[in-house]
């Protein structure tokens, strides 16, 4: 006798041992027996490792003709019967002219059926909207309503006080009024402005010198105007004016 020694990866080895624990086999019987079945199925000319309720296939000539013979009687017995089946089918399924209407109806309601649960929660969604909008549509003719109200009332307002008698207020001029009239009015009252602006800054000095400043933009204008008031010649108050103390002169006294 021989021995042949094989080596396994982890993997196939935990399944052989499962399969030895199910079996009740150990290692060396579990292989003997799958080298013998792999040796009698390629000798026999069959396929290895057949379900045992299904037909094993025997290898010598007298064996397959029997098995030939019997599966020839079971193929004929089979066919009869399948006819013998098909033609109940066929008889139970073309019936008669109530059983296609029948027939039609279930399907017809069987379709309608699965149409209606189909298309139902849209269109419960679509009256939910419907009457979303109705209510929004009441509301907004409410509100509508309140605009119009007082837009109404304000042109009710409106037309009273067009209707409403008024008093007019109008400046009568003398009969000889005319352009020239007007002009010498406005040069009276433009000559008593000036002179009151004049008076003011001759007194108020917050207004006299910002008018002096825009009077006498220049050096030599300001000059002119300090030799005259004091009598001098080189543009320079007297100190004694520059204390205050005594009032400007004109120039020559």
């Amino acid at each position: 006798m021989g021995q042949v020694n094989v080596t396994y990866e982890d993997r196939l080895l935990e399944g052989i041992d499962r399969l030895c624990s199910a079996r009740g086999l150990s290692r060396a019987e579990l292989m003997r027996a799958i080298a013998t079945e792999a040796v009698e199925a390629h000798d026999a000319g069959r396929l290895a490792f057949q379900i045992e309720d299904g037909p094993r296939i025997d290898g010598s000539l007298n064996a397959l003709t029997t098995q030939l013979r019997a599966a020839v009687v079971e193929l004929d017995r089979a066919q009869k019967s399948t006819q013998r089946h098909e033609k109940r089918m066929m008889d139970v399924w073309v019936g008669n002219e109530e059983a296609i209407r029948q027939a039609q109806e279930n399907l017809t309601a069987r379709v309608n059926d699965i149409n209606r649960k189909s298309y139902e929660p849209f269109v419960n969604k679509i009256r939910d909207l419907i009457a979303l909008f109705e209510g929004l549509k009441t509301q907004m003719a409410k509100t509508q309503e309140a605009g119009l109200a007082r837009v109404l009332d304000r042109l009710e307002a409106i037309r009273a006080e067009a209707v409403a008698p008024r008093n007019l207020y109008k400046v009568m001029f003398p009969g000889d009024f005319s352009l020239r009239f007007l002009v010498i009015l406005i040069g009276m009252i433009g000559f008593v402005g000036a002179l009151v602006v004049l008076l003011a800054a001759a007194n108020i000095s917050w207004i006299g010198v910002p008018i002096a400043k825009r009077s006498l933009p220049t050096t030599e204008l300001l000059c002119r105007v300090i030799n005259d008031r004091y009598g001098v010649r080189d543009c320079e108050v007297p100190a004694e004016y520059r204390r205050g103390q005594v009032p400007p002169a004109r120039s020559g006294k």
